[in-house]
C-alpha cells in the first residue's frame, strides 16, 4: 500500500466495500463486523488534521491520539488547540498518546499515577472526558501487562491488541498487506493504527518526508520568532535564513 492521502481512501473504500462498519472503541461490540481506526500523533498535528477532513467527508470516524510531552508541537499553542478543535468538529475521539519514558516507572501502579495525572490535564484543555489511551513506544509493563485504568480504556489491553487484528504501519513499514488482510474476510474485527505523518498527496520516500519535515521547522520557528520579536524581520529576513 503506497503512503499517500489517495492511497489511504481507497483503504477506507475497500473496509466499506468488505462490510467493515468504522466505530470507536466504545462502540466496538455494538456491531459483529467492525474496524477500529487509531492514529498516533508523533510529529504533526496539522497531518492529522488533513487525514481527519477525508475521513469526514467519508462519513468515518476515528480515534487521534496527542502526546502531551512532545518537543515537536505544542497543544497549548493557540494554534496547536483550534486544530484540535477542528479534529473533534470532524466528529472524531481525541485520546491520550502516552509516553512513559517521560516519568520515572517502575511498576503498573506508577503507570497508573502518571496516567491520570496527564488524562486529567488533557480533559481539562480540550473541555471533553478523554476515554482512550495509547502507549508512545510501549515497554514490557505495557506489552507483558492486561493492564486496565480507571474510567480509560487502554487501546493495548488484549480486548484490542490480541482479540482483535491488529495492523500497523510504523516506520512506513506494514508487517502485513492490509489490502490482503480486508480482503480475505477472514476477521470480524480489525484495529489499524496508521500514522497521518507519513501520508502526503504524492508518494515521497521516508528520506523526503523527514528532510521535509526538518525544512519546515526552520520556517516555523522563523514566523515563532517573528511573533514575538519586535521588528524581527530587519534582524533576519525570511527570505535569508536558508543561505
Amino acid at each position: 500500500m503506497k503512503f499517500t492521502i489517495g492511497a489511504y481512501e481507497q483503504l477506507l473504500e475497500l473496509l466499506r466495500c468488505n462490510g467493515y462498519n468504522f466505530c470507536l472503541y466504545q462502540e466496538n461490540e455494538q456491531q459483529r463486523k467492525t474496524v477500529i481506526l487509531r492514529h498516533d500523533i508523533d510529529f504533526s498535528i496539522e497531518k492529522a488534521l488533513d487525514m481527519g477532513k477525508v475521513e469526514t467527508r467519508l462519513g468515518i470516524k476515528s480515534t487521534y491520539f496527542i502526546l502531551l510531552s512532545t518537543d515537536f508541537y505544542n497543544i497549548f499553542s493557540k494554534q496547536s488547540h483550534e486544530k484540535l478543535k477542528q479534529i473533534m468538529l470532524q466528529g472524531h475521539e481525541i485520546g491520550l498518546h502516552f509516553d512513559e519514558k517521560r516519568y520515572d516507572i517502575n511498576t503498573a501502579e506508577d503507570m497508573k499515577q502518571h496516567v491520570e495525572f496527564e488524562t486529567d490535564i488533557l480533559s481539562q484543555l480540550l473541555d471533553r472526558k478523554i476515554k482512550v489511551i495509547s502507549m508512545h513506544r510501549p515497554s514490557k509493563i505495557i506489552l507483558e501487562n492486561d493492564l486496565e485504568f480507571e474510567h480509560l480504556i487502554n487501546s493495548y489491553s488484549s480486548k484490542y491488541f490480541k482479540e482483535m487484528k491488529y495492523l500497523s504501519d510504523s516506520r512506513m513499514h506494514w508487517r502485513e498487506n492490509p489490502i490482503e488482510v480486508i480482503e480475505s474476510d477472514r476477521y470480524q474485527k480489525l484495529h489499524i493504527l496508521t500514522h497521518p505523518f507519513w501520508y502526503s498527496n504524492e508518494l515521497e520516500t521516508m528520506e523526503w518526508k523527514m528532510k521535509s519535515f526538518l525544512h519546515e521547522s526552520i520556517y516555523e520557528r522563523y514566523d515563532n520568532i517573528h511573533e514575538n520579536f519586535r521588528d524581527f524581520e530587519q534582524v533576519i529576513d525570511r527570505k535569508e535564513i536558508n543561505r
